[in-house]
């Protein structure tokens, strides 16, 4: 029984150099997980599963990269704020507090930028 599966025997195909390319770049769009597979697929008419990519995912991505660099420069800006108050005597309180304040309205903005987007992609992700 183990003799039928395994593979013993050899087949060989002389291929041109563009030839080669071109079935090393039909490859590399598959998930086959060797030169092998795919090729033994293809020869014996097996469905070859391609790569794609979910432009949607990709996008949803950036975004969110882009909010979490964002929020994390805000919420250090936050804790050097907070580590001033903590030290600071009480005539330079007056001087960060307003910084405080401007921090404050950034976080407002950048929370609403999150739920804008949140709502956005959960209105697309309903429409599919």
């Amino acid at each position: 029984m183990e003799q039928e599966n395994k593979r013993s025997k050899w087949l060989h195909v002389r291929l041109t150099f563009k030839e080669y390319k071109r079935i090393q770049k039909a490859y590399g769009e598959t998930v086959q997980d060797s030169l092998s597979d795919y090729a033994r697929k293809l020869l014996l008419k097996k469905p070859v599963i391609g790569k794609y990519r979910d432009t949607g995912m990709q996008e949803l991505l950036a975004e969110l990269t882009a909010l979490r660099r964002d929020l994390h420069g805000i919420a250090t800006n936050y804790n050097q704020l907070v580590k001033k108050l903590n030290s600071s005597a009480g005539n330079e309180l007056e001087v960060h507090l307003p910084l405080g304040k401007n921090l404050q309205q950034e976080i407002g903005v950048s929370l609403e930028s999150v739920n804008r987007f949140i709502s956005q992609t959960a209105a697309k992700w309903l429409q599919s």
